[in-house]
């Protein structure tokens, strides 16, 4: 039976196709299914991969279960249909399927950083602690995978996964490659994990993506905000001989304030007995009321249940994580795995991890560093070598939900010492466009002799020679200097060693250093990208920060390039180059990330009273002078404008254009809260509580998402036509309108280019008297007539937020709420009404037989 008769038999009906898919749905509409029936076919059509991901995440939202497969009978397609649609409950062995990047990359991917540069813009920066990075996951088939996001709400958790064409499109991949893919995005919505797909091309049009996002996404209410660190616990790895020696040793080391124990005991001599029995005396002493078992295998699973009961029949048992009822739980490595995170940290109060030697290459790390009982138990049998070390750092380590400040302040990462060096240098030419510095302007104004001499110098001094009291010094120390582009890294990397300090330029066409670096045979890497070289140095100890950036993204990333502890490293110097912006704006630093307000050189940011140890030592008597804690004026844009909304954002809110809220500023009909300066342009902010005066001031009605379809055909049904410019302008956007909602500004102008050409011909005229259009020469002049279609028609969609225009991408595209909500009869009811308002208007000025549904061009 073809999986789509096997559909049809469950009752789900066809209701729409794109391309190489159809889709299905239950009759109440809340699973559907995306059967790809003809990808691989002689004849399939090709199509951009970003108008897969979109209709995909489209649906992702509109249903509450989605579910993707080609409509094949291979085996281990049908495998996968018949699990997912409920009628397989076979469990796997884990497998290990692909790589943990967070360990091996730090840096994001291209697309990653865009993903996360636009999230920052949409939410601000304190939400992207929601974003955990990286998820390891555990697939239907017990394969162990990694999602590129995760979004932690309280709701719920959704994956995002960011895919390069080359990988993910299906068209290029190969069918073992794409079903894997399925595997994986349906394994996640078998759990309840929806997953939502861009690619580059997917995020390029910022305002189509940034809608999508809040839409998919929702607001920051049910985000987890706050990051997480780790913790170790206090832990006992031992070797026994006999079951009575392990019990007593284990009790022995819970009254010295031990909570973790890893038991080598060998084959033959009870282990099994040994956590039981443990268990049930803390289970007796009321410190065990709910317990875990953790195996790798589902036939060990069924045996220690059994074990259990042999040993105390009163005990209900369960393989069911939620079951609140259950005293001991015992399930295997995947299964938890796919469900743990839904479980607080504190659902049990004793862990049993059987055969402990699995735990590394089962990836239960993050399992264990969910969950905080006051017992934790590993136990093998094994007779092979243990890596003591790998062991202890999955079962000695757990997460607390701590800032990197607290983190630093409980001596879990290396503390921060800071370097402000002012350079007194004028910046205020340097352009902020409201969410970045301008390239540009940082290219022609920061790349300066003197600046880069100043850094230069402040490194040869204090990490480039000997302090001649101490007879000690820091030129061992290796450091990143963070650069605007390639040209301003290799001069400071001349530099540098043009000053005896060697130093190398690296970007990504340049890797060399890298290596050099990590081996230590190169003191410092001067960067302008390493956003996708996927490097991991710990032994960095200095950053300069020599490239001024608005982006707490950015500047978050090139600090966590020395958070990371290191054997010998005593703490991590960063270095602000301080320059002058003027007073009302200021790129981020160490003191305004941490909203730190006094400064005491290289003392500890976070304990600058403390005396000097060590390295401080050192620099104490490098500096030359006395180094006193001095209070700073800092600006955090974060703070100064993060409850604020731009003019983009105000006209959001209430559904008008971005132009329509700068010409109320400019005839002073509305007043900015504060401003900033843009060039020879200003930024415009207001406050939250301006949105509900202006709207009021402005007579507008209340809007939201929910209400812009009928929104929509409420604009449509005034029929408000001075020209017919509207009409026209509607029904080609209707006509070229891809999937997401998209079309070509080129292909749409040059059709209303040929629809009012070929009415001039016809008639000798197109139009009303006085319009524009009536003149064959400004019809022939493309530039003048897509001029001439952005003010008019599309502007007065684009001011009620119906429509936008990408300027990069050479495309006019309906909003995508609304066209999220418009149904295929909408659009029907569009056009109908169209093409009547379009024949009455004709009838009127123009000619009586011009019959819009009978035209060639719509």
């Amino acid at each position: 039976m073809s999986l789509s008769k096997l559909l049809e038999s469950k009752g789900f009906q066809l209701i729409d196709s794109q391309y190489t898919s159809d889709l299905y749905s239950d009759t109440a509409q809340e699973t559907g299914i995306i059967l790809d029936t003809r990808l691989y076919g002689t004849d399939k059509p090709k199509f951009p991969y970003h108008e897969y991901t979109g209709w995909q995440n489209a649906l992702m939202h509109k249903f509450s279960k989605l579910y993707r497969f080609i409509d094949d009978q291979e085996p281990d397609n049908k495998w996968l249909v018949d699990t997912v649609l409920g009628e397989s409950d076979d469990e796997y062995d884990f497998q290990q399927y692909g790589t943990d990047r967070h360990i091996n990359e730090i840096d994001p991917t291209r697309p990653e950083y865009n993903f996360e540069s636009l999230f920052e813009q949409v939410y601000g920066s304190r939400y992207l602690y929601a974003l955990e990075r990286e998820h390891q996951y555990i697939d239907l088939r017990g394969k162990s995978r990694y999602v590129d996001y995760m979004l932690k709400t309280r709701h719920g958790d959704i994956a995002i996964e960011l895919n390069g064409e080359a990988f993910h499109h299906p068209l290029v991949i190969d069918r073992k490659r794409y079903l894997s893919q399925l595997l994986k995005q349906n394994s996640l919505m078998k759990d309840g994990i929806k997953v939502y797909r861009w690619s580059n091309a997917g995020m390029a049009d910022e305002k189509k993506f940034a809608d999508q996002i809040r839409l998919y996404f929702g607001n920051t209410e049910s985000f987890c905000e706050k990051p997480s660190a780790s913790q170790f616990r206090n832990i006992s790895f031992s070797l026994f001989k006999h079951q009575k020696d392990a019990l007593s040793e284990i009790q022995n080391s819970r009254e010295a304030g031990k909570d973790t124990f890893l038991l080598v005991l060998p084959t033959g001599t009870g282990k099994t007995e040994v956590f039981i029995a443990d268990h049930d005396r803390q289970r007796k002493l009321g410190l065990a009321k709910r317990g875990l078992v953790i195996v790798p295998f589902k036939e060990l699973r069924d045996q220690t249940k059994s074990r259990f009961v042999e040993r105390n029949s009163c005990l209900n048992m369960s393989s069911d994580i939620t079951d609140l009822k259950a005293d001991v739980i015992v399930q295997t490595t995947q299964a938890i795995q796919r469900h743990f995170s839904s479980l607080p940290s504190d659902h049990f109060d004793y862990i049993v991890v059987d055969e402990a030697h699995h735990a590394p290459a089962q990836g239960l790390k993050r399992v264990l560093q969910h969950f905080k009982p006051k017992t934790l138990l590993g136990c093998t049998a094994t007779d092979k070598r243990l890596d003591q070390k790998d062991l202890a750092e999955i079962f000695g380590r757990y997460r607390l939900n701590m800032t990197l400040e607290e983190a630093i302040k409980q001596h879990l990462l290396p503390p921060i010492r800071a370097f402000r060096l002012e350079s007194n240098i004028d910046f205020s030419q340097v352009r902020f466009n409201g969410k970045e510095f301008v390239k540009s302007d940082l290219n022609n104004n920061v790349i300066i002799p003197s600046r880069d001499q100043l850094i230069v110098d402040v490194i040869s001094k204090y990490f480039g020679q000997e302090d001649t009291t101490t007879r000690q010094s820091l030129s061992s120390l290796q450091g990143v200097i963070f650069c605007v582009d390639v040209r301003h890294a290799n001069r400071l990397a001349t530099l540098l060693n043009k000053n005896k300090i060697s130093a190398e330029a690296v970007s990504a066409n340049s890797r060399e250093g890298l290596k050099k670096y990590k081996e230590g045979k190169l003191r410092f890497l001067c960067a302008c990208d390493l956003l996708n070289e996927g490097w991991d140095a710990p032994n960095t100890s200095i950053i300069v920060m020599a490239r001024p950036t608005m982006s707490k993204v950015l500047y978050m990333q090139q600090l966590g390039r020395g958070t990371r502890n290191h054997p010998g490293k005593e703490a991590l110097y960063v270095v602000d180059v301080v320059d002058s912006y003027g007073p009302a704006l200021q790129p981020w630093s160490l003191h305004s990330i941490f909203n730190l307000t006094d400064y005491k050189p290289f003392a500890d940011v976070f304990n600058p009273n403390a005396a000097p140890v060590g390295e401080e030592i050192v620099l104490d008597h490098l500096y030359e002078s006395v180094r006193n804690l001095k209070p700073i004026k800092l600006f955090n844009f974060e703070d100064e404008f993060g409850d604020y909304v731009n003019d983009e954002q105000l006209a959001r809110e209430l559904f008008v254009s971005t132009g329509t809220v700068k010409k109320w500023v400019k005839n002073l009909s509305v007043v900015p809260d504060k401003q900033l300066p843009f060039g020879n342009k200003m930024l415009n902010y207001y406050k939250q509580s301006r949105v509900h005066e202006i709207r009021e001031e402005k007579n507008l009605k209340l809007r939201s998402e929910a209400t812009r379809r009928e929104d929509f055909f409420e604009f449509l049904e005034q029929r408000d036509y001075t020209f017919s410019f509207k009409i026209i302008f509607l029904l080609l956007m209707l006509k070229h309108a891809d999937k997401t909602g998209e079309v070509s500004l080129t292909l749409l102008r040059d059709d209303y280019q040929s629809f009012y050409k070929d009415l001039l011909t016809k008639y000798g005229k197109s139009e009303k008297p006085n319009s524009p259009l009536n003149n064959e020469e400004f019809l022939n002049d493309k530039s003048r007539l897509t001029k001439s279609i952005l003010q008019n028609p599309f502007e007065k969609f684009e001011r009620k937020s119906f429509m936008y225009h990408a300027k990069d991408l050479d495309k006019l595209a309906f909003d995508a709420v609304l066209w999220d909500k418009l149904e295929s009869s909408d659009i029907e009811l569009i056009r109908i009404q169209m093409f009547e308002d379009g024949d009455d208007y004709f009838y009127k000025y123009i000619e009586r037989n011009t019959l819009l549904a009978d035209s060639e061009f719509f």
